[in-house]
């Protein structure tokens, strides 16, 4: 069975979300930085995400693009999405000593709970997309 049809969905699907997060993160970019000063970890690391953030953010969306780095994007997907499934899951589990606020965009508007929800969605379409990928090898 032909599965890169499958993969291309996922790559579309991984491709706008990861699109939508950076660009609305660089648009609101002084509401970015305020969301990220209230984060759970120290100002400095959140003055380094600021930017570092939607970079790779735009440069998996790049990798994912083309075929010949897609395997290299669908990792890159699934280690973002792992690290921030976990960072939402702390504030879900009521992990952290303070509650920090969600980062802007629509994912702002979800709620914690919704949030890790959707994040758990593209984190295991990563793994399909890798699986597919490496299968295809």
């Amino acid at each position: 069975m032909n599965t890169y049809p499958f993969v291309i969905i996922i790559s579309i699907l991984l491709i706008i979300m990861w699109a939508y997060a950076a660009i609305s993160k660089l648009l609101e970019l002084k509401a970015f930085k305020q969301a990220l000063a209230t984060q759970v970890f120290p100002v400095w690391i959140g003055k380094i995400l600021v930017w570092v953030l939607p970079v790779v953010e735009l440069a998996i969306v790049g990798l994912l693009l083309f075929q010949k780095t897609q395997i290299l994007g669908m990792y890159a997907s699934f280690g973002m999405m792992l690290l921030f499934t976990l960072y939402v899951g702390g504030a879900v589990f009521n992990i952290y000593e303070r509650y920090p606020c969600a980062c802007g965009g629509l994912f702002a508007k979800l709620g914690w709970k919704k949030h890790f929800r959707v994040n758990i969605f593209f984190t295991l379409i990563s793994i399909i997309g890798i699986v597919l990928l490496e299968s295809g090898r």
